[in-house]
C-alpha cells in the first residue's frame, strides 16, 4: 500500500521520519530492557542457565549498538529506519527461533509461538512499519514457525499453536493495514490543508494586488478627468486646451475599459468558475473584429497591423473568453510596440485538431527572468495590461481562458527585437 505518485510516497515518507524513528528507538529500548529483566528473572528463579543468559545478553547488545546507530539517521535517508525496523525484527525472531531450539525444556513448546504473537503485535502496531513491510516480516515468522515446527523441531503442543499464531497473524496484518491506512489518510488531509493555507495566502496576495490596481489604474484616469472638467467649469482653459486634454485621456481610459473588464471576467472565473459554451467560430474574421477596436491606438503609434489569412480557419472554442485573450494579446503587442512598429498574426494548421495562432510584435522585448513569470499575477514587475508595469491579470486571464478551451500558449522573446505569443486552439 503505496502513493502510485514517487514523489508524494517520498513526501509522505519524509513527513513520518521523526514518527517512525522514535517508534523504532522505542521497540529497541523496550527489547533491551526486556532482555535484561529475563536474564535476571532466569539466574534467581531457574539459577543460572548458560544458554538463555547467552541469548538474551547477546540480544540486549545487539540491540543497543543498533539503537546507537539511529542517530546517525539523516531524514533523507528515511528508508533506512524501515530497512531497521525489518532487520531488527528479523534478528530478534531469529534469537528466539535459537533459542528454542538450543532448550530441551517442555515447558517451552509453547515459549515460541507466544514470543511470536508479541513480535507479530509490536510489528503491526507501535513499531510504525508500513504495512507492505510488516506483512512480508509477520508472513516469514508464521511461515517460518510452520515449516519449523513440522520439519525441524516437530512438538504436538508447538504444532497445536499454529492456530492461535495465524488468528493473531491475521489481526496483526489488519491492524497494520489500518494503522498505515490511517497514516496516509491523514497525511492526505494535512497536506490538503496545506494547499488550502496556501492558496488562501495567494489570495490575500491577489487581493491586495487588485486593490493596488483598483486604486491606481483606474482611479488615475478619473481622478484626471475630474480635474480637467473642473479647471473648464472655472475657466481655467480654453475649449481647445479642454479637447487636447481630454483626447490626451481617451487612450488612457480604453486601458482602463480593458482592465475592469479583465477584472470583472477574472472576478468570474475565481468566484463562480466561468461557464465554457464552445462554438464554431472563424479566426480570421474574429481577429478583424478585435483589429477594429484598437484602430485609434494603432493609428496614434503608426503601427501596422498584418493579419495573414489561410483557409479552414474555424476553432471550436468559448466565444466570449477567446475575445479576451485576443485583446489582451494585442493591447500588449500595441503598448509595448514603437511608433512606426509592426504586429503581425498568423495562423497554420498545427494537426488534424489544432490551429496554431502566432502574435508577433517588433516591440521591445521581454527580460528572460521577468518571462517565466509572465503568466503570474503576485509578481510587481511583470507586464500588465492597463501599463507599463501592470498588473499581467490581463496575460494572467489569457493563459487560464487558453486552458479552459483544451489549448496551449508559449511566449518568446528577444530584448530589443519583439514578442512572440504562439496559441493553439482546437478546431474539433
Amino acid at each position: 500500500m503505496w502513493f502510485k505518485n514517487p514523489k508524494t510516497e517520498k513526501k509522505f515518507n519524509l513527513s513520518s521520519f521523526k514518527e517512525d524513528l522514535y517508534a523504532l528507538r522505542f521497540v529497541i529500548i523496550l527489547g533491551t530492557a526486556l532482555s535484561i529483566i529475563f536474564i535476571f528473572v532466569d539466574v534467581f528463579r531457574y539459577k543460572a542457565d548458560i544458554v538463555s543468559i547467552t541469548f538474551r545478553g547477546g540480544m540486549a547488545l545487539i540491540l543497543m549498538i543498533l539503537g546507537g546507530l539511529t542517530f546517525l539517521f539523516k531524514k533523507e535517508k528515511y528508508k533506512f529506519t524501515q530497512y531497521m525496523g525489518i532487520m531488527i525484527a528479523l534478528f530478534v525472531s531469529s534469537i528466539f527461533f535459537l533459542h528454542y531450539h538450543f532448550n530441551d525444556d517442555p515447558a517451552f513448546d509453547i515459549f515460541l509461538s507466544n514470543i511470536l504473537m508479541v513480535l507479530i503485535f509490536i510489528i503491526s502496531t507501535i513499531m510504525g512499519m508500513r504495512f507492505r513491510y510488516a506483512l512480508l516480516v509477520n508472513s516469514i515468522n508464521f511461515i517460518g514457525y510452520i515449516i519449523y515446527i513440522e520439519n525441524i523441531n516437530y512438538s504436538v503442543i508447538a504444532e497445536r499453536q499454529i492456530s492461535q499464531l495465524f488468528v493473531i497473524y491475521m489481526v496483526g496484518i489488519l491492524a497494520s493495514y489500518l494503522l498505515d491506512r490511517q497514516k496516509m489518510t491523514s497525511f492526505i488531509h494535512k497536506n490538503e490543508l496545506d494547499l488550502e493555507v496556501q492558496k488562501v495566502e495567494e489570495l490575500n496576495k491577489v487581493k491586495n494586488k487588485l486593490f493596488s490596481i483598483i486604486s491606481h489604474d483606474l482611479r488615475g484616469p478619473i481622478i484626471s478627468l475630474k480635474g480637467i472638467l473642473s479647471l473648464y467649469k472655472k475657466g481655467g482653459i480654453s475649449e481647445d486646451e479642454f479637447k487636447q486634454l481630454t483626447h490626451n485621456l481617451e487612450n488612457e481610459f480604453n486601458s482602463s475599459s480593458y482592465l475592469l473588464d479583465n477584472l470583472l471576467a477574472w472576478s468570474k472565473s475565481q468566484m463562480q468558475g466561468l461557464e465554457i459554451k464552445k462554438t464554431t467560430i472563424n479566426l480570421h474574421e474574429e481577429l478583424f473584429i478585435i483589429k477594429k477596436l484598437f484602430e485609434s491606438q494603432l493609428k496614434a503609434k503608426k503601427i501596422d497591423l498584418v493579419i495573414s489569412k489561410t483557409d479552414n480557419e474555424n476553432i471550436l472554442v468559448d466565444k466570449e473568453s477567446i475575445q479576451i485573450v485576443f485583446r489582451n494579446i494585442i493591447s500588449n503587442a500595441i503598448k509595448f510596440t514603437p511608433l512606426g512598429g509592426k504586429i503581425s498574426i498568423s495562423s497554420k494548421k498545427h494537426n488534424d485538431e489544432m490551429i496554431k495562432l502566432e502574435i508577433t510584435d517588433s516591440g521591445i522585448g521581454i527580460p528572460p527572468e521577468k518571462l517565466q513569470q509572465l503568466f503570474e499575477i503576485s509578481k510587481d514587475t511583470l507586464i500588465g495590461s492597463s501599463s507599463s508595469n501592470g498588473a499581467g491579470i490581463g496575460l494572467l486571464l489569457v493563459k487560464e481562458f487558453i486552458e479552459l478551451n483544451n489549448g496551449q500558449v508559449t511566449v518568446d522573446s528577444v530584448l530589443g527585437k519583439g514578442t512572440s505569443f504562439r496559441v493553439l486552439l482546437p478546431t474539433k
